[in-house]
């Protein structure tokens, strides 16, 4: 419900912004709109403005629309002042109303971007905890402790940045067979080793930086939420309380608990933890200051989980920007989602595996989910990343989609007329044959990978 939930508020937030862009360019440029519309089908709210613009919130959240007025439409009546016709505009008008709105993305996106790197937040200290076993970090000696310096020559500050280096290799590079990492070992030396990463075997629904093996050092799993009439709320663990152990075992990784529980054939578990209200204040090598509370739980047939939403406790820094570099930094961080996004588009004509790395619905949703529990600057990225590529996806030479409609701007003045009503036509029911096919491609390998997961 959570991953439903997030991901239509995204949807509804992100095509909202798309269509306000033709919107107002429209409206600066004088030309009438009749209805804004977020969603299709049946109308479930109407307003009508001053200005006599229809804004309507529609039963099926998935997509919008704008209806500017057009003296060249038959269907539409009522209004004869030429002025106000989309039609009666300029080519270069229509084009930037057209434009108006992945130009909205992409100004969403940096603002987005410029909001998260300027406030204060926290990062996790690019230091691992003991590598998976059998996964490719283990098996080539990181250890415990090992801090990330750099990978691949760049930089890193943070497990965010690493995790975000490593996904941009991996999907998006040419040289993505090997991954060099250079780290801190036990505060002295500085090693290098690198990764063979051209046999890796993962899903789409995981962390690349998890797939290799590594994961942040953490102290104990922290309860971000407690669920209401759960076993967690019934034994009085609340929201900020840092599990240690089940059982007896450690515990530093949500998958962990989940795994003793499943695993636990008995009825009673023995739970340690600490009681805080802010886990970034925990003292990761000390916690003698802080009394370990131990409690029973007691699972039966109507309470077999815990009922909480947990997060590796990792050890956490502050860190901020001046509005001015946080700026740059947010138009750069959308110049580089761009390029992904182009690249990936390239990679779909050009790869062997062209839809290997595709996502649809379930794929959004799973993100939106993910980013959401993971706090509102997490939520925030996750947009300004789903802004640009609607915006990028929008701009393709597509008839139906806005860089259709360019490109047909782009016929008219090298023909120095308007095209045909039957052409336009003809290349719209060609626009949407592709999208629904493409569509249909890309459900069923999301659901395909859905249904692989659930049943490994």
């Amino acid at each position: 419900m959570t991953a439903i939930i997030s991901f239509l508020i995204a949807i509804t937030i992100l095509v909202f912004v798309h269509e306000f862009g033709h919107y107002i360019v429209a409206r600066i440029y004088g030309v009438k709109v009749l209805r804004f519309s977020i969603g299709f089908g049946y109308p479930i709210f109407k307003k009508i403005d001053s200005h006599g613009t229809e804004w309507v919130l529609s039963a099926i959240p998935l997509g919008g629309y704008v209806t500017m007025w057009d003296h060249l439409n038959t269907k539409q009546k009522g209004l004869d002042n030429l002025k106000k016709s989309y039609s009666n505009k300029s080519l270069i008008v229509r084009s930037a109303i057209v434009f108006g709105g992945p130009l909205a993305n992409f100004i969403f996106a940096i603002v987005a971007f410029t909001c998260i790197f300027s406030l204060e937040s926290y990062k996790t200290l690019p230091v691992i905890d003991i590598p998976t076993p059998g996964s490719i970090a283990q098996i080539n000696g990181l250890e415990k402790n090992d801090k990330i310096l750099a990978v691949n020559g760049q930089k890193i500050n943070s497990f965010e940045e690493l995790n975000s280096y490593i996904k941009d290799t991996v999907y998006y590079s040419d040289s993505k067979s090997v991954i060099n990492i250079n780290f801190l070992r036990k505060n002295k030396n500085i090693k290098n080793v690198s990764l063979d990463i051209s046999g890796l075997k993962h899903s789409k629904f995981e962390n690349i930086t998890k797939s290799i093996g590594l994961l942040p050092r953490s102290r104990g799993v922290k309860i971000v939420d407690v669920l209401d009439h759960s076993l967690a709320k019934e034994v009085g663990l609340k929201k900020g309380d840092v599990i240690l152990s089940m059982d007896e075992l450690e515990v530093n990784f949500p998958k962990q608990i989940t795994d003793i529980i499943k695993s636990n054939n008995k009825r009673q578990m023995q739970l340690e933890y600490l009681l805080l209200t802010d886990a970034t204040n925990l003292n990761k090598d000390d916690t003698t200051s802080k009394a370990i509370k131990k409690l029973i739980l007691n699972f039966d047939d109507s309470k077999q989980v815990l009922g909480v939403y947990l997060v590796a406790n990792t050890q956490k820094f502050k860190t901020s920007m001046s509005f001015i570099e946080a700026l740059k930094n947010g138009f750069s961080q959308t110049v580089k989602v761009i390029n992904v996004c182009l690249t990936s588009i390239y990679k779909l004509f050009t790869s062997g595996s062209p839809f290997e790395n595709l996502g649809g619905p379930i794929s959004i949703a799973n993100a939106a989910e993910n980013s959401a529990n993971s706090g509102t600057l997490a939520f925030l990225g996750f947009l300004a990343f789903f802004s640009v590529s609607i915006g990028v996806i929008n701009l393709l030479p597509i008839p139906v989609l806005d860089g259709g409609h360019l490109l047909y701007h782009i016929i008219e003045f090298i023909k120095g007329e308007p095209l045909s009503a039957s052409f336009k036509l003809t290349g719209t029911w060609l626009g949407i044959i592709f999208i629904v096919a493409f569509t249909f491609i890309v459900i069923s390998i999301d659901v395909l990978s859905f249904l692989k997961e659930l049943i490994k």
